[in-house]
């Protein structure tokens, strides 16, 4: 299992995340790297089939269901959004400093067939699930999905 996740470019290791964030970071004006290394961080993923549908599971704690924005694009699901610092505000002196902030995206290839139009998303204890019923469509016009809580 290790060894599929490693060899996957959408599970990518975090030394390999924090030279993608500091060359875009420094990278000059409209210079930086294309996609998702625009962004800050990227939430962890789990994407799977089951017998009816294709699941995306993302770990989204702290977010407001209302300001995640899910959408299907061509092959891809795009889910983006912005977590937010919550700590009080004034001087600190980390230790620790794990808990990711500021605006994310990720794009998952949808792999399989599905129905655009049954697809559903939710919130449930701090993940975004998002379930893409299995249809006949391999590609689809853009099409947002609204995210229940």
């Amino acid at each position: 299992m290790l060894g599929e996740r490693a060899g996957n470019p959408e599970n990518r290791g975090g030394a390999e995340d924090v030279f993608e964030i500091l060359v875009t970071s420094f990278s000059g004006q409209g210079a930086g790297l294309p996609g998702e290394g625009d962004l800050s961080w990227r939430p962890a993923t789990d994407a799977y089939e089951t017998a009816e549908a294709f699941v995306v599971q993302i770990d989204l704690a702290g977010l407001d269901p209302r300001g995640i924005e899910v959408a299907l694009d061509g092959d891809c699901l795009v889910v983006r959004g912005v977590r937010r610092d919550i700590a009080p505000p004034g001087k600190k002196h980390y230790s620790k400093m794990e808990i990711s902030v500021g605006p994310f995206e990720r794009r998952i290839v949808v792999p399989i067939e599905i129905d655009p139009q049954g697809a559903v998303a939710s919130y449930r204890n701090g993940f975004l699930f998002v379930e893409l019923r299995k249809g006949k469509r391999r590609t689809f016009t853009r099409r947002r999905i609204d995210v229940d809580a």
